[in-house]
Parts: C-alpha cells; structure tokens; sequence
C-alpha cells in the first residue's frame, strides 16, 4: 500500500484572550467541532468570500 498524501499539513500558532478563546470553545461545542477545526472553517469561509 502506497503511502497516503497528507492534507491541511501546515500549522499556524496564534494567540488569543482567554474571552477569545472561551467564546470559540463555546461555539466549537455547540456545532459538535474542536476549536482548531472552527478556526479552520472561519477562515477557510473568510477567503471563499474574496
């Protein structure tokens, strides 16, 4: 079996307030994601818009 080609395999390290982070956190248990993913998808919707 041939080795599969990852995706996504860049990381970004940012820094958010604790308010910031609660609130994600919030929203990323309520549409049942981590907060990484919910970060992904803000931003990924973002640049779709442009």
């Amino acid at each position: 079996m041939s080795p599969r080609v990852k995706a996504n395999t860049e990381r970004v390290t940012t820094f958010l307030s604790v308010q910031h982070l609660e609130a994600l956190k919030e929203e990323a248990e309520q549409k049942g994601t981590n907060v990484s993913a919910l970060i992904r998808m803000i931003v990924l919707e973002h640049l779709a818009e442009k």
